[in-house]
């Protein structure tokens, strides 16, 4: 490059002297003889810049904040691992449980006889808790200015118990389906609607369509209202087919930990959004 620039400028050089003659006998200042003199082989460059990226005054902050909050709840759950109360649960009574990461919805199957039991339940159930965030503090400012400690919750004060609506739907070869919307409270199975619905409403259509088909169902009668016998009788046909307080045991246990591993995949989430 060195040589190749020195040669540029002996070539410049050379030339010049013909021009300063030939402008002055026309008259032409050495302006014009300086534009002539400029080598052709000259290339212009152009500087570019990347357009800035503008972000908020807070988004460093909450991003630290966010990956730190994300690095304590992975080695938690690396702490923790895998909990056995699951497979537990799945040796004795049968289920497979089916969920993704990312959705609220837990669907667990199983085979009895000739029957598929399907029960169906959602995380977001855990907001029945009275105190579903435990280990808060509220602060409140008074009329002075001054912040004050207004209420304070430990995780002892949270409650182990909490209500969760959930359906059963039970499906035989050839006959309607047994669609039960059911609801845990205290550890007892509560029964609300008992309906039939076809084998097509249930196996060819989903979402909007199943719901309206349930909805346009027979509801069936109030459960309180059947007589003792018929509803002890009931209550047995649930509970041989593990639909009991052990069920519900296992589903607020398993909508806990479902629910702690979704908040550590929405930290991560929002950490990759806020660094976008």
């Amino acid at each position: 490059m060195k040589y190749l620039a020195r040669n540029l400028v002996t070539a410049a050089a050379r030339n010049a002297a013909p021009c300063f003659s030939q402008a002055a006998s026309i008259g032409l200042g050495a302006r014009m003889c300086a534009r002539v003199i400029q080598p052709a082989g000259t290339i212009r460059t152009l500087t570019t810049t990347m357009p800035m990226r503008v972000n908020g005054s807070s988004d460093s902050d909450l991003l630290h904040t966010l990956r730190d909050e994300a690095d304590y709840e992975t080695k938690q759950a690396a702490e923790e691992g895998e909990p056995e109360f699951i497979q537990a649960f799945m040796n004795k009574t049968g289920f497979k449980i089916k969920t993704k990461t990312g959705e609220q919805k837990v669907t667990m199957t199983k085979q009895f006889g000739s029957e598929t039991i399907t029960i169906s339940f959602d995380v977001g159930e855990i907001l029945n808790a009275e105190n579903p965030i435990a280990n808060f503090e509220t602060y409140r400012e008074n009329d002075s200015g001054d912040v004050q400690k207004e209420a304070e919750i430990n995780a002892d004060d949270a409650p182990e118990d909490f209500a969760i609506g959930f359906t059963a739907t039970i499906s035989k070869p050839n006959t309607p389906v047994l669609f039960l919307e059911l609801e845990s409270n205290e550890g007892e199975v509560g029964v609300n609607h008992m309906r039939f619905l076809s084998n097509k409403d249930v196996s060819d259509i989903s979402g909007m369509d199943l719901e309206w088909a349930r909805q346009k169902a027979y509801c069936g009668p109030l459960f309180g209202q059947l007589s003792d016998d018929l509803k002890e009788n009931i209550d047995a046909f649930l509970a041989e087919r593990n639909i009991d307080t052990g069920l519900t045991l296992f589903m607020q246990d398993y909508i806990e930990h479902k629910e702690q591993g979704e908040y550590l995949n929405w930290l991560r989430k929002f950490k990759s959004f806020v660094e976008a």
